[in-house]
């Protein structure tokens, strides 16, 4: 659901791209000697940093996608067409750290390399999986007429805490949702047919049309579901 306590931008950073990584150790022993000769840790980074650049898709969100490149001997991974970045440390030969948005908690992601040697994606913590694209296609706006935009306006209440409200009105520019709860306002473009996007936060809207072709329901991050209310 939208975290309440959290907006919906804060939220989509802490749980979907925060991109921090679990310390990969390597540790050798000869097990002739494994009583007298102690533990030895190692990490080997054999895998050079320009090797992960590039640009990741979601695999929880078909509109979002983040762009890696080296910066010194970090990672810079950055949200395309939003200004949100995160600095990766490296911490093994496929492993990296990051802060969240909120600076207190670091969430491991883990690289995955082909048997060629080549960076194929990501697994962030346990939380979402990124896909190394070679063919990137920016997402294209589509422009809707004020006729089309007014189906989709109204109030919606969370299926899964009743008494939750936002609205949704149309716009010059496509859709504005407004969270009730604390008045933030969030604006979307038309991506596809009764879908919209807020790229700043890479934040999908999904919507479940009538027979009419008017609104029923709103799906918000690809899990939290919303009905329309009658008024």
């Amino acid at each position: 659901m939208i975290n309440l306590k959290r907006n919906p931008v804060n939220r989509l950073y802490r749980y979907v791209l925060l991109l921090p990584f679990i310390v990969l150790s390597l540790c050798f022993i000869n097990p002739a000697k494994a009583g007298t000769v102690p533990l030895k840790t190692t990490i080997a980074d054999t895998t050079s940093m320009k090797a992960f650049e590039g640009i990741y898709q979601l695999k929880s969100n078909a509109h979002g996608y983040i762009q890696i490149t080296v910066a010194d001997k970090t990672l810079l991974a950055k949200i395309i067409d939003g200004n949100k970045q995160f600095v990766l440390t490296r911490k093994g030969d496929l492993t990296f750290e990051t802060l969240d948005s909120d600076g207190d908690e670091t969430i491991p992601i883990t690289f995955a390399k082909s048997d060629a040697g080549e960076i194929t994606g990501a697994a962030v913590g346990d939380k979402d999986q990124l896909t190394r694209v070679k063919n990137y296609v920016p997402v294209k706006e589509l422009k809707l007429t004020a006729a089309q935009l007014k189906a989709y306006e109204g109030k919606y209440e969370f299926e899964e805490r009743k008494g939750t409200f936002l609205t949704i009105t149309a716009t010059a520019d496509g859709l504005v949702l407004k969270q009730l709860w604390d008045d933030r306002e969030i604006p979307f473009i038309a991506v596809a047919d009764n879908e919209f996007l807020n790229k700043e936060a890479m934040f999908p809207l999904k919507f479940t049309m009538d027979a009419n072709g008017n609104a029923i329901k709103v799906l918000a991050f690809n899990r939290d579901s919303w009905d329309k209310v009658k008024e």
